[in-house]
């Protein structure tokens, strides 16, 4: 997205903003009126500023109350002064023939002096209360379309197939260091007291056979031995409801969910891997699968999908190339991803994500003419992904280590009418 464009609402915002309280309505149109506008981008913006928006309104008329009701509370209060001081300076003015004049002059200047700083002193709080709110609303404004323009730094995409050389061993015997050499361990305090005491006793017989007593050697222990193995065997075979309702009771306890060995499973396959960012990547590649679903890119989606959703998209496609179709692959919103269920599938972890998508229901043919929909009709289509996580990584040219993939296995969709 254009960078300098981005500014240009921010900017436009701001000095909305600036003139005095924030009106949702001529925000947006200073925003709209910018070039974003113009290159066809704004309705990606206008869902975050009118959030940012509305929820900065929200904030304004709630400072903007006891504002209010201070500065006419000051009012009040000044305009109780003013009759007081009057009503001083006329009685002075009458008792003192001399100098009644001048005081009064210089009361009234003082009164008149005191009126203007006050009067000056609730413009200032009023303003600087007034900057506050628009530095607020600034902010918000700020961060929203920030999020919403700015790429993420270092986001990569999780679903796309790596297509660059893989590491390669260098070839030829290895001319490193391989001499070894036998390391005697040092031994702790303990063990050379042990030894020392060991070495005293053992020309004692009695002493040198009972140091070298072992259980294991004993029949005692070989027969327990076999009288646990056959306690195990039978336990193991038994058809008894309280070995059932006991083999249970520890698979439940003891191996945790479903949901539970699925995260342990990727853990154990991905170290670093964070749910929040992967589902922040799938919100990345949302659009970039979906436009290659409705522009019939089978090389694009190879790229995300396995081969099993692969063939039901190419019999789809075809059907409609068939018919000489095409849908219009105007995407204009695309929501947050969601997990629904997180499970393991074969084996491997499977996770089952969603988001929504805005965009435009209209199917043309050949000539152009629209047989379905139409270039306004705007609806929400519901996606779900199914999403398996390979063995492993792959390793590349330079020796980065890439965790491994999360393949596209499903893919399901549900369209309704937005209301606008």
């Amino acid at each position: 997205m254009n960078r300098i464009a981005a500014q240009r609402v921010l900017q436009a915002v701001a000095a909305a903003a600036s003139r005095g309280a924030p009106s949702s309505q001529a925000l947006i149109s200073a925003a709209g009126a910018s070039s974003l506008h113009a290159a066809g981008q704004w309705p990606l913006v206008a869902p975050a500023l009118q959030r940012s928006l509305h929820a900065s309104s929200h904030l304004w008329h709630a400072q903007a109350q006891p504002v209010e009701k201070e500065a006419s509370a000051k009012a009040g209060a000044s305009g109780e002064g003013a009759s007081a001081t009057g009503a001083t300076i006329g009685g002075a003015q009458e008792g003192a023939s001399s100098k009644g004049s001048d005081e009064g002059a210089s009361s009234s200047g003082g009164g008149a002096k005191s009126q203007d700083e006050e009067g000056a002193g609730a413009k200032s709080s009023g303003g600087s209360s007034r900057g506050f709110d628009a530095q607020a609303l600034w902010q918000t404004v700020q961060k929203d379309l920030r999020e919403t323009l700015s790429p993420v730094q270092g986001l990569r995409s999780y679903t796309k197939k790596y297509k660059g050389a893989p590491y390669q061993a260098p070839e030829g015997d290895y001319n490193g260091t391989s001499a070894i050499s036998v390391v005697k361990p040092q031994q702790t305090p303990w063990q050379k007291a042990w030894n020392s005491a060991h070495k005293r006793v053992a020309h004692i017989p009695i002493l040198a056979k009972l140091l070298g007593f072992k259980v294991q050697d004993t029949s005692a222990y070989k027969k327990g031995e076999e009288f646990v193995a056959d306690l195990k065997e039978k336990y193991e075979t038994s058809d008894h409801p309280m070995v059932h309702k006991v083999e249970d009771f520890k698979e439940r306890v003891f191996s945790g969910s479903e949901a539970s060995q699925a995260m342990h499973e990727i853990r154990t396959r991905d170290p670093a891997f964070d749910m929040n960012l992967f589902l922040r990547s799938i919100k990345l590649d949302a659009p970039i699968v979906t436009k290659a679903f409705l522009k019939h890119d089978m090389a694009s989606l190879s790229d995300h999908c396995g081969p099993e959703i692969m063939q039901r998209l190419e019999g789809l496609c075809a059907a409609l190339k068939q018919q000489e179709l095409h849908e219009d692959p105007t995407i204009l919103f695309v929501g947050d991803a969601e997990v629904v269920e997180v499970r393991v599938m074969d084996g491997d972890p499977f996770v089952i994500a969603q988001f929504h998508c805005q965009q435009l229901k209209c199917v043309r043919d050949k000539f152009g003419n629209v047989v379905e929909g139409s270039p306004d009709t705007i609806h929400r289509v519901y996606y779900f992904w199914g999403l398996q996580q390979e063995k492993a990584g792959v390793v590349t040219a330079d020796g980065e280590l890439l965790p491994p993939r999360w393949v596209i296995k499903d893919m399901l969709w549900q369209s309704m009418l937005a209301l606008i």
